[in-house]
């Protein structure tokens, strides 16, 4: 992910925790941090990273991967929706969510051997139930407070994100 200025980074990894706190996943979050690199501005547990356990059979093994891609597309839709919906006040077109649907379709078959047509509906069902989210001014005025918070103290640990999160009601 390439961002064009700090107040861009800010609102990504915003939507990230974001994200994050919407798919349940905060449990694998060590820290956020905007002096990171792109996926790298959120710190996850070695969970997530999980690269397979020999006293797991193949079914079990896949479907923990295919957990984390799922909230691999959850954070990649949500940071592009935070950066372009309400740090830009835009909308999502068509060419840049083709574009987002093509990547994560690329992380798809690196990470499970998926098929674009069993990427569609996940991506579909993440893609509209965020949208619904970032468009609701409450929350946008949550997020911003957060962005605002990053951009302040540029490092959170997963206790203290969460806390900022519900604070925010954003959790």
């Amino acid at each position: 992910m390439k961002y064009r200025s700090d107040d861009d980074k800010c609102y990504g990894v915003a939507g990230m925790a974001v994200g994050l706190s919407i798919f349940d996943a905060t449990h694998l979050l060590n820290s956020v941090s905007v002096d990171a690199d792109g996926l790298d501005c959120i710190d996850f547990t070695p969970e997530f990273y999980f690269a397979g356990n020999p006293r797991l059979n193949a079914k079990e093994a896949w479907q923990e991967l295919f957990s984390h891609y799922q909230i691999t597309i959850g954070l990649v839709i949500a940071n592009t929706m935070c950066r372009k919906m309400i740090l830009d006040h835009g909308v999502i077109d068509r060419k840049l969510r083709n574009s987002l649907f093509n990547a994560l379709c690329d992380e798809g078959k690196d990470m499970c051997d998926l098929e674009k047509d069993e990427v569609q509906p996940i991506f579909d069902r993440y893609y509209s139930h965020l949208m619904r989210i970032f468009s609701d001014h409450e929350m946008c005025r949550a997020i911003e407070r957060l962005a605002k918070e990053l951009k302040q103290h540029r490092t959170f640990s997963r206790v203290e994100i969460t806390d900022l999160l519900r604070q925010f009601s954003i959790m």
